[in-house]
């Protein structure tokens, strides 16, 4: 990674979409909407900033996997964590959520989309 890719991660680290005070906090109410564990909405979580770095960095388009999915969709209703927390401050750009049109090319493109953010 180059230094700016480093400073991106380490931002994307610390970001936390949980606020401090709330009282059902964003991954409580992830692990309650997907009948999560804990444990298991926490890497959901992790595995969702790996993905936002990827979309960043990389140099191809990438799709996330059902679970990132969950959290991404979940996040998009944080509106202001979301568009004006993440988006310029962390990752210092905008990342659109561009579903699927439907269809067997669609689904050949985000498979081969996918293949690669693997």
């Amino acid at each position: 990674m180059n230094l700016q890719q480093q400073e991106l991660y380490q931002r994307l680290q610390g970001f936390s979409l949980d606020e401090p005070n709330a009282k059902l906090s964003f991954s409580k109410r992830l692990a309650r909407d997907n009948g999560w564990t804990v444990e298991y909405t926490q890497q959901a979580i992790a595995e969702y900033k790996k993905f936002a770095f990827l979309a960043v960095v990389a140099e191809h388009p990438v799709t996330p996997s059902e679970q990132v999915d969950q959290v991404w969709h979940l996040h998009l209703a944080y509106t202001r964590s979301y568009w004006d927390e993440l988006c310029p401050n962390i990752l210092q750009k905008t990342l659109h959520h561009n579903p699927t049109q439907g269809g067997h090319l669609e689904g050949e493109k985000f498979n081969d989309w996918y293949n690669k953010t693997l």
